[in-house]
């Protein structure tokens, strides 16, 4: 040890591999802490899906490829359009879904944060989810003033104490991990910490706008095999019928499993299924209304 400070180098595999996984055990705490914030957070976040809003997920260097991977991760998982799911990354501009390259070299670029901001055109009823382990970045901090300048809501996720970012967010998610065992290096027990909050955050939101029922993923999009597998069990356990009926159901309802649901349940034609599916703030709610079609 150098001071109280780890010496890597000169420790057994075994003592690095229990110092890292130690400092990872100070994620769940911290995160509990944060668990308010988190929940306002979600709330605006879920009022902007409501609303049609878009969401851009910004950082840079790790903060801004965990933000990139929030981003595309959404509209498979939830149904969201791709095009209200955007990442705008230091060096890398702004992308729907694909992470753009990032430069790390770029961090500083605080022109470049409140330019790709302006391009945007973000309004009222967008939100800018702003990443920072430091809460200082300067191409964050300046993607989230010129976000707040353009009337957008802001919600910062830092893993730092009284940060410019945290000040100036609409919510600011503060996680505080303290110092990584590989001085410096945010990847590690600050990444585990944003990535958290970032899904904890996401998923609380498309919970409360109606883009899960139950634990399932209603709005999940069937790209694949699997998915499709996935999407016909979500359709025969809501509706309780036979994975053969919730394949046809399926297969009439163009791969909308909601309407799917629908069609099965109030014995709706599928063209006024997908309709009801469509205009209904949830699964829930449309179920209630149904009958009365």
């Amino acid at each position: 040890m150098s001071g109280d400070r780890p010496e890597l180098d000169r420790l057994p595999t075994a003592e690095v591999v229990d110092l890292l996984l130690d400092a990872e055990a100070r994620v769940a705490p911290a995160l509990r802490r944060a668990a308010p914030a988190l929940s306002r957070a979600a709330e605006l976040l879920a009022d902007t899906i409501s609303s049609g809003g878009r969401i851009v997920f910004s950082g840079a260097g790790t903060s801004g490829r965990l933000a990139a991977a929030e981003a595309a991760e959404l509209p498979g998982t939830f149904g969201v359009a791709e095009e209200r799911c955007l990442a705008l990354v230091a060096g890398g501009g702004t992308a729907p879904i694909e992470a753009a390259p990032i430069n790390d070299a770029a961090e500083d670029d605080a022109d470049g944060g409140a330019a790709g901001v302006r391009a945007l055109g973000l309004t009222t009823r967008d939100v800018l989810v702003a990443v920072a382990a430091s809460g200082r970045t300067p191409y964050t901090v300046a993607a989230a003033t010129e976000a707040l300048a353009a009337g957008a809501t802001v919600i910062a996720i830092v893993t730092a104490a009284a940060t410019p970012l945290g000040r100036l967010a609409t919510a600011a998610v503060q996680v505080t991990v303290g110092d990584e065992v590989l001085r410096g290096s945010t990847r590690l027990t600050a990444g585990t910490a944003q990535k958290v909050a970032l899904n904890t955050l996401t998923t609380a939101a498309m919970a409360r706008a109606g883009r899960v029922h139950g634990d399932l993923m209603i709005d999940v999009v069937a790209g694949n095999a699997k998915l499709r597998e996935r999407a016909m069990g979500i359709v025969a356990e809501i509706a309780g019928r036979s994975p053969a009926d919730a394949a046809a159901a399926l297969a009439a309802c163009d791969d909308d499993a909601r309407a799917a649901v629908l069609h099965l349940v109030h014995d709706l034609s599928p063209e006024i299924a997908k309709a009801a599916a469509a205009t209904a703030p949830s699964l829930r709610h449309a179920l209630r209304n149904g009958s009365e079609r």
